[in-house]
């Protein structure tokens, strides 16, 4: 019985002298200011002592010390004293004394748990320090993916003086985004320095600096105008939850960042309440919430936690000696290395979430939740962030617009435009009128605005831009104009015929265009050109009008050849000869010419005329007529000329198989070409023709002496600036160098200076304006196309969280064709609109109704040919008098006389005798017999004939 008592009580001995002490003593290192950090390590180590299953056996004593900040030897002369009593570890400090701590602890290889942000981290380590503080790479990674989901591209990265900006080298080596270094002093006044950012129209800034400096360089922005609506800040301290931004509440400014810490979780709540309630056990007030923990302190208490669970976890493999310790000895501990890998392989959740270290010892593995500063409940989550998976925003696009929409309601904004017709104009008299405010103006942008009010309900207060310029860069690189009221918040909105470009994207933002447009050219329209008196010979060319006259000979030629071979060509002279001497064939020269020109115009009738003498013909060919009879009757006459009107063909017609070949392929031809020349004509003749001398921008490059320009600020003198396009490129050297000054103060210059030139200038503004001109002042004209295709749209602050509402506005009335419906009312019926359409309609109605001076050349080509006509004619009638007066021996005046008398008799006789030829020497009784029967005979009676005197 006696051996049993001993060997248990040898046991216990050596699983006593084995085993961890009954009592262990830690550490904490904590600066006077930090008394969060002491009151959190004192809790831990309640807690640990309170949970008998993290050390059931052992108690652990947790020894607070206050240092002073950057008191490195103080520091660590209190280390040294506590090490003569035995310890298993330090915790602490929060500054960089920590470093010289962390060379004592490495010397004894005593554990040295830090909870900092230590800018100086090695890459890897193999020391006895356990950092429980989130990797600084792996928190630039977290804001780097933070800004850029935003889509910031324009930045102003502030920074304490002396920060290393290790959480921020990831951010700051992205190349798709623009930084502006900011150094801020370490302490007093910064205004100077957001002054700068203010002047470079920044929007969008970074804050690195801790949680104490927070609230007063935003106040200082808030007094040089940073804080506001369309100003976002990324603040990268892990507490920033716990600092009171209610002062700013109304400002409308974006504010977000991270937490390590989630408020909501039960962990939290408790550790909280247990700290409040203990305190007040020792009479000592806490003001503390959720939201008010701070990371060190969270930190601090996470890490007694996991340092007393390694404790425990080590106490089951090995020996844990613990003996005191001298500074001046080379003595050290046997389980420091071996407690330190234990705490980075263990795992532990805290009231900073998972704690886990990878491999090279760091804390890379976290979570972070985005919070973002809400106007009715201050910080509100609104995402995570991971390393594995980055930002994931939790909150959908319907809860950020309903947020925006109720942002936008009742607020009152500043809207900055320009006066352009129609867009925006002074109401006619509105000072008789008495008008004040949004009363005096009118036009489309100010209806549009008005109509994008109602759908998101904001109020609006419109003020003409005090330069009256849209917006460009200057050589200096200064705004100007609409978009520069905007920069400098002296606007809310921008609107009126502002074109979206590069330039301006980068300096504000645009909603959805709500009208497109481009660049085009306005020109004093060309003077009508006067009617050709030949307009008619317009639809053929000379050199067809050439062929057309060689392929007429040449048929006509080769009629009259094959005439002539063909034996079914030649006929009768004499139908009543039933066996004549000789025949005679039709197409002779003169026929085959006179067919030609009746296929080819389409004319004549049922006969074909003949020379002058030879229309008088017999009226009984079998036998000899004592008269002759005149085809050409007044019937016949009226037949030839509605003949000839209804363009009908001639009277004479080919047998022969070659001969109707040729005729067929003649028809053919005269067929396309007078169809051809029909239509043609048609066109010619009813289309008003303009002499314009130019018809596009190339055009105006390749000359001198039209000049042409724009307005001197805006898109439209950027565009040629800085095109690539040769042409452009032309025209801006021409417009830059052209003395005087092509350019113009704003549009409605540009326009008047058009309509004075007279055609000797040409403005180049945008295709909706000159549209809107065109309507109205009909001596306008548009020429060629859009140059290039922009939109106008609505302008916002960059980084404004209305543009996304606005763009949603404007769809909306897009798609109602509302804005269809303003800009009709506005450019063809508002203010004498639609005018010069009406115009236009009325002129193409009338298209077919030719005046004199169109068709005035046929009536000179007709009275031309009569006047020939009638020449050869007389010459003819002459010819024949003077043959009868030679026959019938009389003068030629006497015969002419009578002939004339006879022609011009009223009685319209159709026949007139037959005067026979006399003998020589026949009576002259015999003569004045006869005489009654005169007439001019063109064949003789032969010889043999006698004439009975006595009849």
């Amino acid at each position: 019985m006696c051996f049993i008592g001993f060997y248990l009580f040898l046991s216990v001995f050596i699983y006593t002298s084995n085993g961890i002490p009954d009592s262990v003593r830690i550490l904490g290192l904590f600066e006077s200011e930090n008394q969060m950090e002491e009151i959190a390590f004192r809790y831990a180590v309640d807690r640990v002592n309170s949970a008998r299953h993290v050390l059931p056996r052992t108690r652990v004593l947790g020894q607070v010390e206050r240092v002073s900040l950057r008191d490195s030897f103080t520091a660590s002369k209190k280390v040294c004293n506590f090490l003569r009593y035995g310890l298993v570890g330090v915790f602490g400090p929060s500054s960089d004394t920590a470093t010289h701590i962390q060379s004592l602890c490495d010397a004894f290889e005593l554990p040295h748990v830090e909870t900092r942000y230590d800018r100086k981290r090695k890459r890897y380590r193999d020391d006895s320090a356990v950092n429980l503080y989130p990797h600084p790479e792996t928190l630039s990674k977290a804001y780097y993916d933070l800004v850029k989901s935003w889509g910031w591209k324009n930045v102003a990265l502030l920074y304490e003086q002396g920060s290393s900006l290790t959480e921020l080298q990831e951010l700051m080596k992205a190349q798709d985004i623009n930084f502006h270094l900011k150094e801020l002093p370490l302490e007093g006044d910064v205004r100077p320095l957001l002054k700068e950012i203010r002047k470079d129209s920044i929007s969008q800034i970074v804050l690195a600096c801790s949680s104490k400096r927070i609230l007063d360089i935003l106040r200082q922005a808030n007094q040089v105008g940073l804080i506001s609506t369309y100003h976002s800040y990324v603040l990268t301290s892990l507490d920033l939850q716990t600092v009171d931004l209610a002062e700013f509440r109304d400002s409308g400014v974006n504010i977000t960042g991270y937490s390590i810490i989630d408020p909501t979780k039960s962990e939290v709540a408790n550790a909280v309440s247990d700290w409040v309630f203990g305190e007040l056990r020792y009479g000592r007030a806490l003001d503390l919430t959720e939201k008010k923990l701070t990371v060190s302190a969270a930190l601090i208490y996470d890490a007694v936690l996991l340092f007393s669970k390694a404790l425990h976890d080590l106490d089951r493999s090995q020996d844990i000696s613990v003996r005191p310790m001298n500074c001046n000895s080379p003595d050290q501990t046997t389980y420091g290395s071996a407690l330190v890998s234990y705490m980075k392989l263990m795992e532990l959740d805290g009231l900073t979430g998972s704690i886990k270290f990878d491999g090279r010892g760091y804390r890379t593995q976290f979570s972070l939740d985005i919070i973002e500063y809400s106007h009715t409940e201050d910080f509100k989550k609104i995402g995570t962030w991971t390393p594995s998976y980055g930002t994931n925003f939790t909150r959908n696009y319907q809860d950020v617009y309903a947020q925006i929409i109720e942002g936008l309601q009742n607020r009152t904004f500043r809207v900055t435009t320009i006066l352009t017709q129609p867009y925006v104009m002074l109401v006619p008299d509105w000072e008789a009128l008495g008008l004040e405010g949004n009363d005096r103006f009118e036009g489309f942008a100010v209806e549009l605005i008005n109509d994008i009010s109602e759908i998101l309900k904001f109020n609006y207060k419109i003020h003409v831009v005090e330069d009256g310029n849209y917006g460009s860069l200057d050589a200096n690189g200064q705004w100007n104009g609409m978009i520069k009221e905007l920069l400098d918040q002296k606007a809310d909105v921008a609107i009126g015929d502002l074109s979206i470009n590069y330039d301006r994207e980068t300096a504000v933002d645009f909603t959805t265009p709500f009208l497109n447009t481009g660049i085009s050219i306005l020109y004093k329209k060309a003077q009508k050109k006067p009617p050709s008196l030949f307009s008619f010979l317009l639809p053929f060319s000379v050199d067809v009008w050439i062929y057309m006259a060689t392929a007429y000979l040449g048929v006509s030629v080769l009629l009259f050849i094959l005439a002539r071979i063909t034996p079914f060509e030649w006929l009768n002279p004499h139908p009543c000869s039933p066996n004549p001497e000789e025949l005679e064939t039709q197409f002779n020269l003169l026929n085959s010419l006179w067919f030609a020109i009746g296929s080819l115009m389409q004319q004549g009738c049922d006969y074909l005329p003949k020379i002058t003498p030879d229309e008088w013909d017999s009226p009984h060919p079998c036998k000899e007529s004592d008269v002759l009879e005149n085809t050409f009757n007044m019937q016949n006459c009226t037949w030839f000329t509605i003949g000839s009107l209804m363009q009908q063909g001639s009277d004479i017609a080919p047998k022969a198989v070659s001969l109707r070949l040729v005729a067929a392929l003649w028809w053919f031809f005269t067929l396309i070409m007078i169809s051809s020349y029909t239509a043609n004509l048609a066109a010619f003749l009813t289309v008003e023709r303009m002499d314009s001398p130019i018809e596009s921008a190339e055009d105006l490059a390749k000359q001198t002496k039209i000049k042409y320009g724009c307005v001197g600020s805006g898109s439209t003198i950027a565009f040629f600036r800085d095109s690539k396009i040769p042409t452009y490129q032309r025209m801006w050297s021409f417009m830059e160098s052209a003395r005087p000054s092509v350019f113009n103060k704003n549009t409605p210059e540009g326009i008047d200076r058009v309509i004075k030139s007279n055609g000797g200038y040409a403005f180049m503004t945008e295709s909706a304006t000159i549209e809107y001109q065109t309507e109205r002042n009909c001596d306008l004209v548009q020429i060629g196309g859009n140059l290039d295709s922009k939109g106008y749209g609505v302008a916002l602050p960059h980084g404004s969280p209305f543009t996304g509402a606005f763009s949603s506005a404007v769809l909306q009335l897009l798609e109602s064709n509302k804005i269809l419906i303003l800009k009709t009312k506005w450019w063809k019926e508002k203010h004498g609109g639609g005018r010069c359409g009406k115009k236009e309609s009325k002129s193409l109605s009338s298209a077919n109704e030719l005046g004199l001076a169109n068709v005035g050349g046929v009536f000179v080509v007709l009275l031309l040919g009569l006047i020939a006509a009638s020449i050869v004619g007389l010459f003819e009638f002459f010819w024949k008098a003077r043959k009868l007066a030679g026959d019938e021996v009389e003068s030629i005046k006497a015969e002419m006389f009578k002939e004339l008398k006879f022609a011009l008799s009223c009685s319209g006789e159709d026949t007139k005798p037959v005067r026979k030829r006399q003998r020589i020497g026949d009576s002259d009784s015999n003569i004045n017999r006869n005489s009654v029967n005169r007439s001019a005979i063109w064949k003789s009676n032969g010889p043999n004939s006698n004439n009975n005197s006595n009849s």
